[in-house]
């Protein structure tokens, strides 16, 4: 749980994203379309309908036509090429009208506890002219080309759990089939991705309509849909502690039940070839941040290494062998991304281990405080919890460098530089060491024997760390254990690690503060949706579909 580890994280078979497919195929989810009303240049209306056991949500759509000055991927943008709501319930007139006024003003609009999720996307100009140009001339668009970018639409933001008036978790998974952790969100990113495709089709049919074609398939299904994340989604990993170490365990407990298995030929053999997709993935990937490009070439000249390794143990040694015995190969000799991809495809050779637990990525979020429990008893779970926030040097400027804050525009998160801008009186207490630490030191001249509510009558402002020291006791991975007050501090790392379990893909830093991503790349379509490609969509190639 050190920074450096989480920005090397991957999407696995536990990621949001695709156990939410399994549930829609397996659970036999109905999607259709109930209003397709776009003009020739593709503005109007699309409603998708949902149906769940008997259930019905509905996705709407907006498109409109946007100016190239107003489109932006900034939080701060007011205008967008595309909207939507995902819907409790089915649409009748009065309830699209009062839809078509708020959607589309986003974070401004007025939501209902109804609305589940709420987004809007920008279409990625030049891709999507040039695919609805190729159509329309009755050709295929190159899949390289395609590759170069991953995506027709890209999201800005994917709201939900109670934002912005939206259904809270805690009232969603009560009165829908969402009950996991952003299975709503996953399902409404599926769904655009899926109007991308409508969109340009459409675009295309009206531009030519004698000559236009479809996309093949081959070549549509390596279109994801695009994402642009900020440092809006990084305070998230530090408030909800519970969670986070929730999806961690199940990861790991994922990984305990398979490295003491002994492996065979037939398993060895598959592995091989996921590892080998996953590198052939690395090269294909496009990035022009030189900070990930770097990443990127070392993992590639790691994970070949890796792979000559398991190769050579293919027909000699593997018998004898666990899968301990080969990962921890990766653990001694490679970087932390090529350790995070030997791990992740493993979870690829036992489906049924993590297909279970990730049906289980909630937790009980709520923190108490053990009033009786003695300062003594306090300071020994700090020293045995927290010692990598002690060892932290706070009287270094550098170390104390940055501050987190709430923007007043947009109420999104924001970063300071303490030294160097104004507005630190304004931080968010999210530097659980530099807390942590401020709080282990004042009690050392305490009277031990004092109960914690004795203290808190004598302190109260150190009820907030108290309780969360005491609440995470134990909770293995519930803290970034680092100081993301450093001034070396690369925020994006958080945004990965949040990222991976979404099931992103694609990393292309615009900043060390934002980035990116694509979902569902390489991901089968409704129309080609089956038991054999709903969840082998991992590390997708060009040449995954031939």
């Amino acid at each position: 749980m050190t920074l450096d580890k989480m920005g090397s994280r991957y999407p696995s078979r536990l990621s949001f994203s695709r156990s939410m497919l399994r549930r829609l195929f397996f659970d036999n989810w109905k999607i259709s379309k109930s209003k397709f009303d776009l003009d020739d240049n593709g503005y109007g209306t699309v409603v998708y309908e949902i149906t769940i056991n008997q259930n019905i949500y509905s996705l709407v759509c907006f498109s409109q036509h946007l100016d190239n000055a107003d489109r932006s991927d900034r939080v701060i943008a007011e205008k967008w090429d595309t909207a939507y709501s995902l819907i409790n319930g089915k649409l009748d007139d009065q309830e699209l009208y009062r839809l078509r006024k708020n959607v589309p003003l986003q974070e401004s609009g007025r939501n209902s506890s109804k609305e589940l999720i709420l987004s809007r996307a920008n279409k990625s100009v030049r891709l999507f002219e040039y695919v609805a140009d190729c159509l329309s001339q009755g050709l295929q668009p190159d899949i390289n080309e395609i590759n170069k970018v991953g995506y027709l639409l890209r999201t800005t933001a994917v709201y939900g759990s109670g934002k912005f008036g939206l259904s809270d978790f805690a009232n969603t998974k009560e009165v829908t089939d969402f009950n996991q952790p952003f299975r709503a969100e996953m399902l409404a990113v599926f769904i655009i991705r899926e109007f991308s495709v409508e969109l340009v089709e459409h675009v295309a049919k009206k531009q030519n309509p004698n000559k236009a074609v479809k996309l093949e398939n081959k070549i549509k299904q390596h279109l994801g849909i695009g994402n642009s994340t900020g440092l809006g989604m990084a305070p998230f990993i530090i408030k909800h502690p519970k969670l986070v170490n929730k999806w961690m365990s199940q990861y790991t407990e994922s990984l305990n039940k398979i490295i003491n298995k002994n492996i065979d030929s037939e398993k060895i053999s598959s592995y091989f070839q996921l590892l080998e997709k996953a590198l052939l993935y690395l090269k294909e990937v496009t990035t022009f941040d030189e900070y990930q490009i770097k990443k990127n070439t070392k993992t590639v000249e790691d994970l070949t290494k890796y792979i000559n390794h398991v190769k050579n143990l293919e027909h000699n040694t593997f018998k004898d062998l666990t899968w301990i015995d080969i990962v921890k190969f990766s653990t001694n000799n490679c970087n932390y991304d090529t350790q995070e991809i030997a791990r992740v495809q493993l979870l690829e050779l036992y489906p049924e281990i993590s297909e279970n637990l990730a049906e289980d990525m909630s937790d009980v979020e709520e923190m108490k405080i053990n009033e009786s429990q003695t300062l003594k008893e306090l300071n020994s779970l700090i020293e045995k919890n927290y010692q990598w926030a002690l060892e932290v040097d706070f009287s270094k400027q550098n170390n104390d460098y940055l501050f987190w804050y709430i923007s007043a525009a947009k109420l999104e998160p924001r970063l300071g530089e303490r030294y160097n801008e104004e507005g630190s009186e304004l931080e968010q207490h999210l530097g659980i060491a530099k807390m942590v630490q401020k709080l282990h030191s004042v009690i050392q001249n305490e009277n031990f024997n004092l109960s914690v509510s004795e203290y808190l009558v004598l302190k109260p402002e150190f009820r907030g760390i108290i309780r969360r020291i005491q609440s995470l006791e134990q909770y293995p991975f519930a803290e970034v254990q680092d100081n993301i007050l450093s001034k070396e501090t690369i925020p994006i790392n958080m945004l990965r690690f949040k990222l991976s379990f979404f099931g992103a893909n694609r990393y292309d830093p615009k900043s060390d503060r934002w980035l990116r991503v694509s979902f569902f790349s390489g991901a089968p379509f409704l129309s080609n949706l089956n038991e054999q490609n709903v969840d082998s969509w991992g590390f997708a190639t060009m040449s995954s579909y031939n």
